[in-house]
């Protein structure tokens, strides 16, 4: 066997041969590179190129910024120069953090497209024309027009946190109090209000609820959590935290939790009749609001008190009015009462002679109970419901009492959700608080093969405004 010894010259020699060609080569960096006939954004559009498309760079247009360049298969054209990367291009290698130093808006969203993006090259066009009005008119920016186009083809949403366990929920609390250190469990804006899961205290509701300083408050939330107790479970119709969502649930929140695709449609300003310096009204550059839905529809289940059953489709129809550079109506649609649920006559004395009046505004069918998503196909007919009282300390826990509500749906002899309703002294307005005993706090949990978990709460709303 002969071996031939390969001098570094000769290795070296075909390298600088072709150092002229891989001079040129470029990689596209960024999602759906437009190519366009001329180097103007004008141009009719030749290609649309994917991150990582190699090219040869044939010229640089740097006083437009476009670069002419030509694809593997022979498509030419013009690219914006800022798309095209010297070496192949890594998704999590790429800066994501719209605002930071050096790093393209554009770019960002490109490399993972999320509404936050989106928001953050808004903002940038609004810093490029500093004197522009809030109401328009806008110009023209063809970046801008291609990320508002792409939530409407549709995307996945994130999937949400776990549902809080109710039993950790307790243990945690309990070992708190064994160390005694009850006031660690605090509300929201505090060191300590990590003692306590976000998902778990904002499912439970109470936070700013209670009456009292913030010392009382924590003891009493603490104190509740550890004074109810539940039924067992044992698994039954829910088996996935993927079955079931809140009625709160955003749109994308529902598609994370659910693995549907869900649509965004952006809905631009209207142009103004008149410009004025001194114009409050909302939107985000040229956007005012965005309507988000499901591709595909799921059941909204209304539950009643005696377990009666309203399913409707909902593809988790949202809407939202970009209230960014001005303040939004702070009270505009509000209606008293639960947000989910109708309520029964106690908490409406609260509002003493307009309280028939104000009665009549809740939009909830009578005794209805809660209100939640599910893939679940239900049996028809009312779901069996067991109920069971119980008295509690007020000073320990903010309520004389409570009712527990179990609701069997799939008629297997187990509960599938149980509600809590306290009564005590509801919060009542900024003005005042309540002053009688009722019914005004509802909390809900899940069976989820066998375990109980927060899948929400409701409280009686006597006010708005802050």
């Amino acid at each position: 066997m002969r071996i031939v010894a390969l001098s570094t010259m000769a290795l070296l020699a075909p390298l600088a041969h072709a150092a002229p060609e891989a001079a040129a080569q470029r990689w596209v960096d960024g999602v759906d590179v437009i190519v366009r006939a001329a180097p103007q954004s004008s141009a009719a559009v030749v290609a649309r190129l994917a991150r990582n498309t190699v090219v040869t760079l044939v010229s640089e247009e740097s006083a437009v910024g476009y670069c002419d360049i030509r694809t593997l298969d022979g498509a030419a054209g013009y690219a914006a120069c800022r798309y095209l990367a010297r070496a192949p291009v890594s998704a999590a290698g790429v800066p994501g953090q719209p605002g930071q130093a050096g790093v393209d808006p554009e770019r960002a969203f490109w490399t993972q497209p999320t509404w936050s993006k989106l928001e953050a090259y808004a903002e940038y066009l609004k810093q490029r024309h500093p004197k522009l009005p809030q109401q328009g008119p806008f110009p023209r920016d063809e970046a801008l027009e291609r990320m508002t186009a792409h939530p409407a083809l549709g995307t996945h949403g994130s999937k949400p946190a776990p549902f809080a366990d109710w039993s950790d929920l307790k243990r945690k609390v309990e070992r708190l109090r064994a160390r005694g250190k009850v006031n660690e469990v605090a509300l929201p804006g505090g060191e300590a209000s990590r003692q306590l899961p976000d998902d778990a205290r904002f499912a439970i509701g109470l936070e700013y609820a209670y009456h009292g300083d913030e010392g009382m408050k924590q003891r009493q939330l603490t104190g509740l959590i550890g004074a109810l107790e539940f039924a067992g479970a044992t698994p039954s119709l829910f088996r996935s935290e993927a079955q079931v969502a809140p009625p709160n649930s955003t749109t994308a929140q529902a598609s994370g939790r659910f693995g549907i695709v869900f649509r965004q449609l952006l809905h631009p300003s209207p142009k103004p009749a008149t410009v004025s310096d001194n114009d409050y009204s909302p939107g985000l550059y040229d956007m005012l609001s965005h309507t988000d839905a499901l591709v595909r529809s799921v059941s909204r289940i209304q539950l009643s008190r005696d377990g009666w059953l309203r399913v409707e489709p909902s593809v988790v129809r949202k809407s939202e009015t970009l209230w960014r550079y001005a303040d939004e109506p702070e009270c505009e649609g509000w209606v008293p009462g639960f947000a989910f649920g109708a309520a029964d006559a106690g908490p409406w004395r609260f509002f003493g002679r307009q309280a028939t009046a104000h009665k009549n505004q809740d939009p909830h069918p009578p005794g209805s109970l809660f209100a939640f998503y599910t893939t679940v196909e239900l049996p028809p007919g009312p779901a069996a419901v067991r109920e069971a009282s119980m008295t509690l300390d007020r000073a320990r826990t903010g309520f004389i009492g409570g009712t527990h509500l179990y609701f069997d749906l799939d008629a297997d002899g187990i509960a599938d959700l149980a509600v809590w309703e306290g009564e005590g002294k509801g919060p009542g307005d900024i003005e005042r608080p309540g002053s009688t005993d009722d019914r005004w706090y509802r909390l809900v949990l899940v069976n989820i093969n066998g375990s109980w978990k927060l899948l929400g709460s409701d409280t009686f709303g006597y006010g708005c405004g802050c």
